[in-house]
């Protein structure tokens, strides 16, 4: 496969890292995955501005030519070199400070790496199992909403899943109130209003959980942001994970067994069929 790295198209065998890499030393550096179907990149608009202001709070000088317009067209011409126009993909675009200094950097100069990998259509599934993940709490911070490259708490919460033969694992915040699943917002259904956990227990600002505020109340069903400890659950009427990929409900999470109607589904549905249209 080919990648782009600092604008230069290179063979996936070609490319190299220093030892000295900061993101390989000290993961300091941003990331955005991002869907590609249909001829679309989905929701480009709002990668790139979550992209923008992740390297803002982290001080990351962006190049010249670092535009949305501009990377839009690069990232075509990487799927176009990968036989990927006309399929599915899975596009990453990471940005890291360059080389130089200890935690101190000599630099806020980047580098940009975009890679493109087969994909599989948007989807709407379901879960048999979610846990709930304890050892490691989320918390609000500067750089919380972001997709850093430094992602200790979702790779541990991954072993426990694997460890615990889960589907998903729910990552809460220092409170104990839910914050997110592993890779997706949490969204439950209650009394004809939808829930979600707010940004200050130190979740991710998702791309699909920002585009499902913005629609919801559109097509009639209040939305609330907020703090909610697990127990809120019994009383769902439908829970469901939700990233670029795709929508997963959730009908078990710990001991919270989520019996979601017909009539509840298919109305949520006619929400999220929203996100793929």
């Amino acid at each position: 496969m080919f990648l782009v790295y600092n604008s230069d198209i290179l063979h996936e065998s070609d490319f190299r890292l220093s030892v000295n890499d900061r993101a390989f030393s000290y993961g300091d550096g941003i990331f955005e995955t991002i869907r590609y179907e249909s001829n679309r990149i989905w929701f480009w608009r709002n990668h790139f501005a979550r992209l923008s202001a992740g390297m803002a709070a982290l001080h990351l000088t962006p190049p010249e030519n670092f535009t949305a317009d501009g990377l839009h067209q690069t990232l075509l011409r990487l799927l176009d070199a990968n036989g990927l126009s006309n399929q599915p993909a899975r596009i990453k675009l990471q940005v890291w400070r360059q080389a130089g200094g200890l935690y101190t950097p000599k630099t806020n100069s980047v580098n940009v790496l975009l890679s493109a990998l087969p994909g599989n259509p948007f989807s709407i599934s379901e879960k048999a199992q979610t846990g709930i993940y304890e050892e490691f709490r989320l918390a609000p911070s500067p750089l919380s909403a972001y997709k850093t490259l430094n992602a200790l708490p979702y790779v541990l919460a991954g072993v426990y899943k694997e460890q615990h033969a889960l589907n998903d694992v729910l990552l809460l915040d220092t409170e104990g109130h839910m914050a997110e699943c592993l890779a997706s917002s949490l969204f439950w259904y209650t009394r004809k209003t939808l829930y979600t956990p707010s940004l200050r227990t130190g979740c991710i600002d998702g791309i699909i959980r920002r585009q499902l505020l913005r629609l919801a109340p559109d097509l009639g069903i209040p939305v609330h942001e907020g703090l909610y400890k697990p127990d809120v659950l019994q009383q769902a009427e439908a829970v469901f994970c939700a990233n670029v990929m795709g929508i997963q409900w959730l009908n078990q999470v710990d001991s919270y067994i989520i019996n979601t109607s017909v009539t509840t589904k298919e109305r949520l549905e006619s929400l999220l069929n929203q996100l793929h249209i």
